[in-house]
């Protein structure tokens, strides 16, 4: 519990969140709100050492089966299917025999050495910001001598095994890079029955693009323009799509996008296993750039705002440094249930931030004795979440 608390917390590091026991207010009303004291962290380490990393998963899993058992996601499903994101992150650098797995990487210009570790995230991903970890895979040396060491394109398919195993009935639409787009992954879906929406980069499966440029052209109804007006902004998207593509027996879709603003053109394109028609095309675009929402809503922030992506957490163990990785997942899901709730959004008004109203309740539970009487009533209340 105090590992997801530190993450909760946002504190950064072990060392941070042990500060806290050096303030008999933040001690103390840790007790108080939760039923426990609050442990040195060096203890918690030894146990996140020596626990499998299975366990703080299956919590995880739990977790998530039920807030999709209240449709607290339902809203943001895209025809009929919730929006899974696999994207790999860079988990933190190490320094020369941290473990057999680690990965290496020498630079042709100084020659160094860089050891670190990456992991590749199954997340669900929603319009109104959510971005919940499903599915967590390691990417990592098997030990020992091995002719080739792992990567992002090889670990991507591991976490279809455990997304099929903890979700077996659950629809899934899968949206990806530029990284995706091959025989295995459109394999992978087929066989679990999932949809897909992945970028496609230029270059990208040749004899699929020598039919996409032979059709595009022969039909005018495979084509859409809208404005979107937002405030004195104007934005023109024209929408291009060729359905039935055959690619070693897979029957893809193809759609792109350009996005013309002040002057400046953005395109956006995807192959996808959804057929595209005049009203399907602008959803299934921003379905696939939704993507991003794993980096700006998920990495980026597990990152930069305070949870410690990238941080060593445990600098000697890789089985402590997984747990943790766990727990922040976790905690980033506890604190989006509140901080995209109807009960936060109207205090982040003006400049306000969401990192300063959390330096605010933390200063109030590190210099001020909360009413053990008025926090018991606060806590029988029974309080209704709601989202966009």
């Amino acid at each position: 519990m105090a590992a997801i608390m530190m993450f909760i917390f946002k504190k950064g590091s072990r060392n941070a969140f042990n500060n806290g026991r050096e303030s008999e207010e933040f001690a103390e009303n840790y007790e108080k709100t939760f039923g426990v004291r609050f442990p040195s962290m060096d203890t918690v380490d030894e146990i996140m050492r020596r626990t499998d990393e299975k366990y703080f998963e299956k919590l995880k899993i739990h977790m998530v089966k039920i807030l999709i058992k209240k449709k607290v996601f339902e809203k943001s499903r895209v025809f009929g299917r919730y929006l899974t994101a696999v994207d790999g992150s860079h988990a933190m650098t190490v320094n020369e025999g941290h473990c057999e797995h680690c990965l290496k990487r020498t630079s042709e210009k100084s020659g160094k050495t860089t050891y670190f570790h990456n992991v590749v995230e199954a997340k669900l991903v929603t319009e109104n910001g959510f971005s919940i970890s499903l599915a967590t895979e390691w990417v990592e040396n098997p030990g020992g001598k091995y002719d080739k060491q792992d990567c992002e394109l090889k670990a991507s398919v591991r976490p279809a095994e455990k997304l099929k195993r903890d979700f077996p009935r659950l629809p899934i639409c899968i949206v990806g890079d530029g990284l995706y787009p091959n025989r295995t992954f459109f394999g992978i879906c087929r066989e679990n029955g999932w949809e897909f929406i992945v970028s496609f980069r230029d270059g990208n499966l040749p004899s699929v693009w020598e039919e996409i440029r032979e059709l595009k052209e022969l039909s005018e109804e495979n084509r859409r323009q809208i404005t979107i007006s937002e405030g004195e902004k104007k934005s023109v998207r024209t929408y291009t799509w060729v359905n039935d593509i055959d690619y070693q027996g897979f029957m893809l879709k193809w759609s792109e996008c350009t996005e013309e603003t002040a002057g400046k053109t953005t395109r956006f394109v995807f192959v996808s296993s959804l057929g595209a028609d005049y009203f399907r095309v602008p959803e299934i675009t921003e379905a696939g750039r939704i993507r991003w929402k794993t980096e700006n809503g998920g990495s980026d922030i597990r990152k930069n705002h305070g949870y410690g992506l990238g941080h060593k957490y445990s600098r000697v163990s890789l089985p402590a440094t997984k747990n943790y990785c766990q727990c922040m997942q976790i905690a980033h899901m506890i604190n989006q249930l509140f901080e995209l709730s109807s009960l936060f959004r109207p205090f982040l008004i003006g400049k306000m931030t969401v990192k300063h109203l959390w330096k605010c309740m933390l200063g109030e539970i590190r210099h001020i004795i909360l009413n053990i009487e008025i926090l018991k009533e606060l806590l029988k209340r029974r309080i209704q979440f709601r989202y966009c």
